[in-house]
């Protein structure tokens, strides 16, 4: 092979690699992270996010504060059960206010 095309090659090789790194693919949830953290996409919630540095890389160790929409869900269900339970007047929205105020003291 030529000087040249073998320099061609190289170079290609390279713009190849440095694509493959530029777009990388989208971070896999591991055993090891906490469920509030792989839920948290799904709340507008902020959050303190609380991390350990190893070496030159940091983990993501515990968030705080973080309540997410199925948990609001689920206690607004509760609430709207026992409501109706105890013949009380309200609505879905009230239930799902009061399981947000409730859950994010």
């Amino acid at each position: 092979m030529p000087t040249k095309a073998k320099k061609a090659a190289a170079k290609q090789a390279k713009k190849t690699a440095k694509k493959s790194k530029a777009a990388p693919a989208a971070k896999k949830t591991t055993a090891r992270t906490p469920v509030a953290v792989r839920a948290r996409a799904s709340t507008a919630t902020p959050a303190r996010v609380i991390t350990r540095r190893i070496g030159a890389k940091s983990e993501v160790v515990s968030v705080v504060g973080s309540v997410t929409m199925e948990e609001i869900a689920l206690k607004a269900y509760y609430l709207a059960e026992r409501r109706r339970h105890l013949g009380l007047p309200g609505d879905p929205e009230s239930d799902w206010l009061e399981a947000e105020r409730e859950l994010r003291r």
